[in-house]
């Protein structure tokens, strides 16, 4: 993750490719499917947005083998999963925009109580499962057809026209569902989208979404909605946010 300071902003810079945590894609609207396309190869539209898989903080032993710097490593915390870990990523962010006075202790103060107080968790939705079946032939082979719905949740965030993403899905190596929450930037949310729109992206290009006062909120919201994602993730959430406020 590279962000750097300019007037008292948050810059990130997000490289206009699709790697790792980033997913460039395309919809009709907020609400629908969205399709990933190549960026080398298809001109970016307005239909356009990121999908960030963006996390909050990452295991100490992670860290040190890694070559990224980790800003938030004075003080780490035990996980849920009783890993030691350092606040990361949306924690640095969220930590840079307190440096930058975007966000007040009395803010950190209030959001941490909430999250305490937190009884409604997204991992505790039920998998609906249609009763109905349908016989469908595939490659001459008879099966039945019936349709589990896995429920998608949508926070627009006013201010900028992103939006969090909350999609709970069957765990893969185990039973239950897990939540996964993905901060969504459209095309013209971006600082520089003028420069794409009716082109693909070439080797070096980065967009610029820039955090400032007037949106910073989506900061607060993200860390509010991981606090709801699971016990688990309320948890790591409140160490978090105590170590924050223990800096401030």
């Amino acid at each position: 993750m590279e962000y750097r300071i300019k007037e008292g902003n948050i810059e990130l810079i997000i490289p206009a490719t699709n790697a790792g945590k980033y997913r460039f894609k395309k919809r009709l609207n907020r609400l629908s499917f969205g399709e990933t396309f190549s960026t080398r190869n298809e001109p970016f539209d307005e239909q356009a947005y990121l999908e960030w898989q963006i996390g909050f903080d990452i295991p100490v032993k992670d860290a040190e083998e890694g070559t990224e710097a980790i800003k938030l490593n004075e003080q780490s915390f035990i996980g849920s999963n009783g890993k030691k870990k350092y606040p990361y990523e949306l924690s640095e962010l969220f930590y840079t925009a307190i440096e930058q006075g975007l966000i007040s202790k009395d803010e950190v103060k209030t959001i941490l109580k909430e999250i305490h107080d937190y009884k409604e968790l997204f991992d505790e939705k039920p998998i609906s499962v249609d009763e109905r079946t349908s016989e469908i032939i595939l490659n001459g082979i008879s099966f039945e057809e019936t349709n589990i719905k896995l429920p998608t949740f949508f926070m627009e965030q006013s201010s900028d026209d992103t939006q969090i993403e909350v999609s709970i899905k069957q765990q893969q190596y185990a039973s239950g569902v897990q939540p996964m929450i993905y901060f969504c930037i459209p095309i013209k949310s971006f600082k520089n989208s003028t420069k794409f729109l009716g082109r693909p992206s070439i080797s070096g290009d980065c967009l610029i979404y820039v955090i400032r006062r007037d949106n910073v909120q989506v900061l607060l919201n993200l860390m509010k909605v991981f606090g709801m994602a699971s016990e688990r993730h309320k948890h790591d959430i409140i160490q978090i946010l105590k170590i924050i406020l223990g800096k401030m």
